[in-house]
């Protein structure tokens, strides 16, 4: 486990975050809705690392909503993007590890993108046990990127291409099978995933290889500046064998998957 990618800083990338990781708003309302049918009528619920609230704030449309990060600018832009869709939402500072609410607190909390980059996740997860009423619901969600499109390709390769440069960037185990199995360690009910939403993003392998350039992609923003220079200079010749022709724009498929735990309030 890389100490590197746990103490990855957001600041620089919080005001640019969720144009980095858009979420159409039709498949964004479709998302709180799925969320709340799950969650309950009116449900009390926690974002668990809710960072610049592109899950959090769809979801707030339909449920009482607390957003809970560490990073200063994360919040601020939750904020911005819950003022700009008239939506409200509450906002807490706090860690995984340890967050400042009491025992029994919330009907459900999610988490999305953020159980891998910590290296203490399985205290995370009984942290979150700890605040979850004991009818409640843990909602892990994962964006589900279609692997065998061009975005698809060149996320697997600069992965492995960036896990070859800068070892320290890896994420957890919890990335992996580790996490479903230290639920089932603790007899937590894992219910059948459930899609969300999905959504088509159209682009092109030369674009990607822009942003990626830019470090305004979600595989090189945690990146070094030369890091990402040694990444591009493998993954550009790749990435021109690979594809017949870079400017070629392609329907890329989008979904975002919930997989709801019960049985793990305290």
């Amino acid at each position: 486990m890389s100490k590197a990618y746990n103490e990855m800083s957001y600041v620089e990338v919080a005001a640019i975050y969720n144009d980095i990781n858009f979420i159409p708003l039709d498949a964004a309302a479709d998302l709180g809705k799925s969320v709340a049918d799950i969650a309950g009528p009116n449900a009390r619920m926690l974002d668990f690392g809710g960072g610049a609230g592109r899950i959090s704030v769809p979801i707030a449309a339909n449920t009482r909503m607390v957003t809970m990060d560490i990073e200063h600018h994360m919040l601020k832009a939750a904020k911005d993007l819950a003022d700009d869709r008239n939506t409200p939402m509450k906002l807490a500072t706090g860690t995984v590890l340890q967050t400042p609410f009491a025992n029994n607190t919330f009907d459900a909390i999610i988490t999305t993108n953020v159980l891998h980059q910590i290296e203490q996740w399985r205290d995370a997860l009984l942290e979150a046990r700890r605040i979850l009423k004991p009818e409640g619901v843990f909602l892990i969600g994962r964006d589900v990127l279609d692997e065998e499109s061009c975005a698809g390709r060149m996320r697997s390769q600069s992965r492995l291409i960036t896990g070859e440069i800068a070892p320290d960037m890896r994420p957890t185990d919890a990335a992996g099978p580790a996490l479903f199995q230290f639920l089932q360690e603790q007899g937590w009910q894992m219910q059948r995933p459930i899609k969300a939403c999905e959504w088509v993003e159209r682009v092109s392998p030369a674009t990607i290889l822009q942003r990626m350039s830019e470090g305004t992609h979600n595989e090189t923003w945690s990146l070094s500046s030369g890091q990402i220079e040694a990444l591009m200079k493998r993954l550009t010749p790749w990435a021109k064998a690979e594809f017949d022709d870079l400017d070629r724009v392609e329907d890329v498929k989008w979904e975002f998957m919930l997989y709801p735990i019960r049985g793990m309030g305290a």
